[in-house]
């Protein structure tokens, strides 16, 4: 079954039942230049992060499609946040679910995926060992489990599948021009499954083709939980086909994402997590740089989920931590 514009735009609806989409836009810089960054608060998701809209989307097209039944088991290999809100949003709907993730993953997120209920797998190879987050290793173990026991698996495959991009094209990309009342000049988001990026660059060049579409990505060795380099990871097949809408690419460092942390802590009280951080600090260069635009971003999560990783990096103490983290807000709650 092929889903079509209605499914979808029904899907989009659903979600917000769920406490899904319709985040805040909220302005987070003004330049010299006379440029402003906005970004979207997507930990208002209701698991926390901006993988919920494109969870919500693949199983609910797994659903319609026929594809997921109640005697099948989702599996899902993910770097954190899709693995939360893919155990999450299955528990709602009554499905069972087993996630992979790299052993690197921060231990703040593996607890909050147990509480769901899903089964979690941690898969340590020579990256983990370095402390280093890639998740082709945990996508090989799911492969092999897969390979075994086909007719006891449905992999949403976030990778590949094509509504991980439509959640963004029928959800956020709509709800930045509805906050905006305007189409932006720009969108700056780095990569990780490439969901956000090409679901966002697909929308805006079928609505507004001006809009300048550009991809963050960080440096081959860095620690930023959820994104990926592309010289040392597969390129996911969703970027893959949607890099033609993209048009420019920036780089970011680790420096540079824990700098952009700590100056949205400083300026906006807002405390986020490393990807956020990164995406902040190349729309402040853009608009920096640029007269008059209006650039927009996301903020891909908090940083609730990242007490071992800023307190072992130095970022922060435990107890600067523990303070801040106050102004991490919950309109939805985990189970404890």
């Amino acid at each position: 079954m092929i889903v079509d514009e209605v499914v979808y735009e029904h899907i989009a609806k659903r979600a917000q039942s769920y406490g899904i989409g319709n985040t805040p836009l909220k302005k987070v810089f003004t330049s010299d230049t006379g440029s402003s960054v906005y970004a979207k608060l997507e930990y208002f998701n209701r698991f926390r992060s901006i993988k919920d809209r494109a969870a919500f989307f693949m199983i609910s097209t797994a659903i319609e499609t026929g594809q997921l039944s109640r005697d099948k088991k989702i599996i899902e290999g993910s770097s954190g946040n899709t693995g939360i809100a893919v155990a999450g949003i299955a528990g709602l709907m009554c499905f069972s679910s087993e996630i992979l993730v790299s052993a690197a993953t921060s231990e703040e997120t593996k607890k909050m995926i147990r509480r769901t209920g899903a089964n979690l797998i941690e898969v340590e190879d020579e990256a983990s060992r370095e402390g280093r987050i890639n998740i082709d290793g945990a996508l090989q173990v799911l492969r092999k489990k897969m390979s075994d026991f086909p007719d006891d698996y449905v992999n949403l495959n976030q990778y590949a599948n094509i509504a991980n991009t439509m959640g963004h094209y029928y959800t956020t990309g709509p709800e930045i021009v509805s906050s905006l009342k305007h189409n932006p000049s720009h969108i700056i988001v780095c990569i990780g499954t490439g969901g956000t990026i090409t679901g966002l660059a697909k929308y805006f060049k079928d609505k507004s083709p001006s809009t300048r579409i550009i991809a963050g990505e960080p440096a081959k060795d860095h620690h930023i939980q959820g994104l990926k380099n592309l010289s040392v990871s597969e390129t996911p097949e969703i970027l893959r086909k949607g890099m033609g809408n993209i048009d420019a690419w920036e780089h970011v460092s680790d420096s540079e994402a824990r700098s952009g942390v700590l100056e949205v802590l400083e300026n906006e009280k807002l405390f986020i997590g490393l990807s956020s951080g990164a995406n902040y600090m190349l729309a402040r260069k853009l608009a920096s740089s640029t007269r008059d635009a209006c650039i927009v971003t996301v903020f891909p999560d908090s940083a609730e989920k990242y007490y071992s990783t800023y307190t072992r990096s130095g970022l922060m103490t435990q107890e600067q931590f523990r303070e801040n983290e106050k102004l991490i807000p919950h309109p939805w709650a985990i189970p404890p």
